[in-house]
């Protein structure tokens, strides 16, 4: 009868192989396909509206990927809207993460009339990234922490953070000022107490209280120091009431 059994010792010499081999399924798939994880945070300052700011992508895959362009589908399917153009392609490699930040925009149009975003058309947001071949929709999540449970019994202060051209201040902030030199936009923020800070570079750091009743006084004050020599242009921004 044991010419109908397996030997022992075959048995034994196919088992390292038994153990491998659902390993080596297993690292087999993640060279097939295209499996991209993103993540969204929204954004807005003083001169643009809320819109997508950065796109965190992850790739899932033991392949690499060229992303050419990167899309949002809105509203559940109803709206699309191309955030990125990667000139070069961005290069996603195996299980690799990156930023990809968005610039933002002015405002939205659709048929030609104004089209604005609301919380519940971006709460339904998904992110396809256009490959050489093909396009892929990605696992999309918003930046979105559920409280451990650990947590939840302390009381849950919230950041509230304000920025202007994405320098951020607070509410002794009254003005800003963005200013071209050097073939580049510049921005600082000026005080209560009329200190200047931020991208700043002058010897001018600190307007007399006498100019910060209004916008035009600041700007008229900057005037009368000649700051407009020593610069391409530049425009005041009220962030505040003064008082």
């Amino acid at each position: 009868m044991h010419e109908f059994f397996f030997p022992f010792q075959e048995f034994l010499k196919i088992i390292p192989g038994l153990l491998i081999f659902p390993i080596s399924l297993y690292l087999g798939l993640q060279k097939i396909g295209t499996n991209v994880c993103a993540r969204i945070s929204f954004g807005n300052n003083q001169i643009s509206p809320h819109c997508i700011r950065y796109v965190d992508l992850r790739n899932m895959k033991d392949r690499t990927i060229v992303i050419y362009s990167v899309y949002a589908s809105l509203n559940d399917g109803e709206f699309l809207l191309e955030l990125k153009q990667c000139n070069p392609p961005i290069i996603l490699k195996a299980h690799q993460s990156i930023i990809a930040e968005i610039a933002p925009y002015s405002f939205l149009l659709l048929n030609g009339k104004k089209f604005e975003l609301n919380q519940n058309t971006i709460e339904k947001t998904t992110i396809f990234l256009e490959l050489a071949h093909n396009t892929i929709k990605c696992n999309t999540e918003n930046y979105k922490k559920h409280i451990n449970k650990k947590l939840s019994k302390y009381q849950m202060l919230e950041n509230i953070t304000r920025n202007f051209n994405g320098i951020v201040y607070d509410e002794h902030a009254v003005y800003a000022i963005t200013y071209g030199s050097r073939s580049r936009v510049r921005t600082a923020i000026i005080n209560e107490a009329g200190i200047i800070t931020g991208d700043w570079e002058f010897i001018i750091l600190q307007l007399p209280m006498i100019s910060m009743s209004s916008k035009e006084s600041v700007e008229a004050a900057l005037k009368n120091m000649h700051f407009g020599d020593n610069v391409d242009w530049f425009k005041v921004y009220l962030l505040r009431k003064y008082s």
